[in-house]
C-alpha cells in the first residue's frame, strides 16, 4: 500500500470522526433548546388538528377519507418547515462568531456542515414519530402493509435529509438569521400549499392546477400515499412525476444531495464572516 493511499485513508477516517463529533455536538445543543424542540413537536400536532378537523370538515375528497389523504401531505409539510430551522441555525452560527471558533480547531472543514445536516436529520425522527401517533389517533391507517409503510417513512426521511442541505445552503448565503428565515419561508410556504398536500389539484383553476401537478412536493406526497395505500385515484394524464412518484422522489433527493452538499462545503470553507 503506497504512502499516498495510507495518507488518504487517514484523512478520510479523521474526517468521519470529525463529522461524528460535530453531529453529536449539534444533537446535544438541539435537545437543550426547549423552545425549538417544543415548536418542532407542537406544530405538526396543530397541523393535524387544524386541517384534519377544522378545515377537513369542509373538504371532501372523492372516493377517500380526507384524514387518510391528508397525513402523507402533512409528513411532507413537516419536512419542508424543518428546513427553516436548519437555515436559521446555520445563519446564526455564521453571524455570531461560532464559525470562527470552529476554524481554530484542527478538524475537517466539511465536518461542520455535514454534522449540521446529519443532526437535523436525526432530530427530525422524533417529530415524524409524533406525527405518526397523531395520525393514528385521528383515524389514519397505512393500508398497504407494514413493509410499504416503512418504505414510505424512509422515503420521507431521505427527502428530509436532502431538504436539510438546502436549509444549510440558505443559512450560508443569508446575511443573518432573520434574512435566512425570510428567504426560505416563502418558497416552502408556496411549495407546500400550491401542491397536492391539502387538496386535490384537480379542483384548482387550470393554470394553478398545472403548477400543483408539476410541483415536486406533489410527487413526494403522492409517493407517500402510494406506499401507504392512501391513494384516491389514477395519476393525471401526462404528468410523469405523478405517474412515477417514487422514482421522482428518489431522483430528486439524490440530485439535491449530490449537487448541494459539495456547494455547501465549499461555501463554508471559503466563508469569511
Amino acid at each position: 500500500m503506497s504512502e499516498m493511499t495510507v495518507h488518504t485513508q487517514g484523512q478520510l477516517r479523521n474526517g468521519l470522526l470529525d463529522a461524528y463529533t460535530a453531529t453529536r455536538r449539534f444533537l446535544i445543543r438541539g435537545t437543550r433548546q426547549l423552545d425549538v424542540v417544543l415548536g418542532s413537536v407542537l406544530i405538526p400536532v396543530i397541523f393535524v388538528v387544524l386541517f384534519g378537523y377544522v378545515f377537513g370538515s369542509s373538504i371532501r375528497i372523492p372516493g377517500g377519507n380526507y384524514r387518510s389523504y391528508l397525513m402523507p401531505g402533512l409528513f411532507a409539510m413537516s419536512i419542508l418547515f424543518s428546513s427553516n430551522n436548519v437555515a436559521v441555525a446555520v445563519a446564526t452560527d455564521m453571524s455570531e462568531g461560532v464559525v470562527d471558533r470552529f476554524r481554530t480547531l484542527p478538524i475537517a472543514r466539511s465536518a461542520i456542515v455535514i454534522g449540521r445536516s446529519l443532526s437535523s436529520f436525526v432530530l427530525g425522527i422524533p417529530v415524524l414519530a409524533v406525527m405518526i401517533l397523531c395520525g393514528l389517533a385521528v383515524g389514519w391507517r397505512p393500508e398497504d402493509g407494514l413493509g410499504n409503510a416503512i418504505l414510505a417513512l424512509l422515503l420521507f426521511e431521505l427527502f428530509g435529509f436532502a431538504i436539510g442541505w438546502l436549509g444549510v445552503l440558505v443559512g450560508l448565503v443569508a446575511g443573518g438569521a432573520q434574512a435566512a428565515d425570510v428567504i426560505i419561508s416563502i418558497p416552502t410556504f408556496l411549495l407546500g400549499f400550491i401542491s397536492s398536500v391539502f387538496v386535490d389539484p384537480a379542483l384548482m383553476p387550470a393554470w394553478l392546477r398545472v403548477i400543483a401537478y408539476w410541483n415536486p412536493v406533489s410527487a413526494v406526497v403522492t409517493a407517500g400515499r402510494q406506499l401507504f395505500g392512501n391513494t384516491i385515484g389514477p395519476a393525471p394524464a401526462g404528468v410523469w412525476s405523478l405517474d412515477h412518484p417514487i422514482a421522482t422522489t428518489l431522483g430528486l433527493a439524490l440530485i439535491i444531495i449530490v449537487v448541494v452538499a459539495p456547494i455547501c462545503v465549499r461555501l463554508y470553507s471559503h466563508s469569511e464572516r
